[in-house]
């Protein structure tokens, strides 16, 4: 269990100098965001495309490997709303943000980096190409039920509309979209370009760790703690068991793969968990709340399911 926790640790440590930095003052908070923004709206991005454009379609878009993940996915987003609704009183639509934190994993900015120190290199074709459509699924559900639930009878062609704009509006997505297009196509980047997003690609995600801890620190733990405890319980532990399940007893996924998967599920919710809430200006504390409890508990609940799988 030590040397688990030793592994992930570093990932967490540089998390907690962003936080630390914040903390003593040492960067202002426009300096902050500003890595964020270069994180995700840049260097995250390049990314996706570079490992979406190179990944391996025909080996890893497989039906048991999506359906493993995305049917318990869906499932989460349910319960998660519904737990809001039924014993927190929240509204519909508060109760579909809520239900989003559950479902929104953040599998890159902390998944990959633990994937890579738990399972090498090679496990993060797993994860590429789960997070190839997180965003897109993620969003699709959450944006097109909150357009429902405010449509007012604008009808499917408007909902659609929204949830469009919204996608294309997505750096993150964007990214995916086009990688996509450039394995489909099957044309080579010049070796410049892809040169140029490589170095772009490797500064992402300790920019992003870092940038995460210090926007982490602004967000202050409030009353809500029971609810924010539920959100935690649902993604931390069931989402896990429940991948864990399917891929071992219903979709026989490979040991290695099955054991990726559920790393990933096991991830805290991401920070487009409290953008998502703010676009709609609903549930945004226990969103921001979620984040920042459950990525500090994640160091132990992560250790325990990589324990678990070993």
């Amino acid at each position: 269990m030590l040397s688990i926790f030793i592994t992930v640790l570093p990932v967490f440590l540089i998390i907690g100098a962003g936080y630390g930095t914040m903390w003593r003052d040492l960067m202002s908070e426009a300096g902050i965001d500003a890595l964020a923004k270069f994180a995700q709206k840049f260097a995250i991005p390049c990314l996706l495309f570079l490992a979406v454009a190179r990944l391996d379609l025909k080996a890893y878009f497989n039906v048991p490997l999506f359906a493993t993940y995305y049917i318990p996915a869906l499932l989460i987003f349910i319960i998660g709303g519904l737990t809001g609704f039924v014993f927190f009183k929240r509204t519909p639509a508060q109760s579909v943000a809520v239900g989003f934190t559950t479902l929104f994993s953040n599998m890159v900015l902390l998944g990959l980096p633990i994937m890579e120190r738990a399972y090498g290199v090679e496990a993060l074709s797993t994860n590429y190409a789960l997070a190839s459509v997180h965003v897109l699924f993620c969003y699709i559900i959450g944006i097109t039920c909150m357009e429902v639930l405010r449509a007012d009878g604008q009808g499917s062609i408007a909902i659609v509309r929204a949830v469009t704009r919204a996608i294309f509006h997505n750096a993150l997505a964007l990214g995916l979209i086009m990688g996509f297009a450039f394995n489909f196509s099957g044309i080579a980047l010049p070796a410049t370009a892809e040169a140029a997003l490589e170095m772009m690609a490797r500064s992402a995600l300790p920019v992003a760790l870092f940038a995460l801890g210090g926007v982490l620190h602004r967000y202050k733990l409030t009353s809500n703690l029971p609810e924010v405890a539920a959100v935690g319980t649902i993604k931390l532990l069931l989402f896990p068991a429940l991948v864990y399940v399917l891929g071992t007893h219903v979709f026989h996924l490979p040991v290695g793969v099955r054991n990726s998967t559920v790393v990933i599920a096991a991830m805290p919710p991401g920070i487009n968990t409290y953008i998502f809430a703010s676009m709609y200006n609903r549930a945004q504390q226990t969103a921001a709340t979620s984040v920042v409890i459950c990525t500090a508990i994640s160091v132990f609940t992560i250790t325990g399911w990589l324990a678990f799988l070993s």
